[in-house]
């Protein structure tokens, strides 16, 4: 097949003329796998972009892994905003690979600083932003901010997928990245998923076994890494996780704006978490504030408002965080 046209610039230039200053393109990676979460890439180019990201930047499923390597470091040096976001193979599950690639749009939009002004977005609407967009039908091949935000999900998600093969070797998901190829395919068939796998994609679906559950201390850690995220999509800054006292632990302790949030993260099987006072037990809620008391007077800034909130994550079938509400002022005295 014949070379694809190097993406071009000229859809930015002509929002750049209408007054939009920051146009972000926006990509996914990953929809097609079976394994691994599904990853999003907002970029905002600078206004001029330089002729070397003119010469690296392509579709990303253009490029090896030196080229992928090297359009990202021009991206990171040279780009004026650019971010990746995710959505779990538990959201996935929950909400399908739709609302998930949508989700994971939303949250790489909500990391960038400045804030787009304008979404050029390859192929999918976001109806849930406000924001005026385009849609473009193989926008990684037309529009050079939605090329560059190929790579950086590319590079992210595959990073990501090597990781995970340190923890599960035997499906190798640093060679095929999770997509359905011979050797994961006989792999899945040979030993059944792992929790890292899409239950509702095929063959996993079909396979019939549950992957093994985690273990208590998994959940607890997968959910407040689930918590921690979700502070931050919506403009929160954790500072510390796990501050350990000797009344107990505080799970995370989060800044928002001039406020000072702590979290006590809950993980069950169950939507149904009750009113704030059964989510928390009176005596529980004795030592987390007398813990979260001993965190103010250590810090040397002197802060003028905190709270305790409660993290109430959703567990799926499988025991994998899938949704979370945040139950603000949830403890008090």
């Amino acid at each position: 097949m014949p070379a694809r046209a190097a993406p071009h610039f000229e859809m930015e230039r002509r929002l750049q003329r209408r007054g939009y200053a920051h146009p972000a393109g926006l990509d996914e990676v990953g929809r097609g796998c079976v394994a691994g979460p599904v990853a999003a890439g907002a970029v905002i180019l600078d206004p001029k972009p330089s002729a070397r990201i003119f010469g690296l930047v392509r579709d990303s499923k253009q490029l090896r892994a030196s080229g992928l390597r090297a359009a990202r470091e021009a991206i990171a040096r040279e780009a004026a905003a650019f971010a990746v976001g995710w959505a779990s193979a538990a959201e996935i599950d929950r909400v399908g690979i739709s609302g998930a690639v949508r989700l994971a749009m939303r949250r790489a939009v909500g990391k960038l600083d400045p804030k787009p002004d304008h979404l050029l977005i390859d192929a999918v609407p976001l109806p849930s932003s406000n924001l005026p967009q385009i849609s473009i039908v193989r926008g990684d091949s037309e529009s050079l901010s939605i090329a560059a935000a190929s790579i950086v999900a590319k590079v992210e998600r595959d990073a990501l997928m090597a990781e995970l093969a340190k923890t599960y070797p035997e499906y190798g998901f640093d060679s095929h990245k999770g997509y359905a190829t011979k050797r994961h395919v006989s792999a899945i068939r040979r030993l059944g998923p792992c929790v890292e796998h899409r239950m509702t994609f095929r063959p996993v679906s079909g396979d019939g076994r549950a992957p093994a559950r985690p273990s208590a201390s998994e959940v607890g850690r997968r959910a407040e890494e689930f918590a921690g995220l979700t502070l931050e999509e919506r403009g929160a800054r954790v500072v510390e996780r796990n501050f350990r006292t000797r009344f107990g632990e505080v799970d995370l302790v989060a800044v928002s704006g001039d406020t000072l949030v702590f979290v006590e993260v809950r993980a069950r099987r169950s939507t149904a978490f009750g009113t704030q006072a059964e989510t928390v037990s009176r005596s529980k809620s004795r030592r987390l504030i007398a813990a979260c008391e001993e965190f103010v007077q250590q810090t040397d800034i002197g802060w003028s408002d905190w709270r305790i909130d409660v993290a109430a994550v959703d567990l799926d079938g499988w025991g994998r965080p899938a949704a979370v509400e945040l139950i603000e002022s949830a403890v008090e005295e």
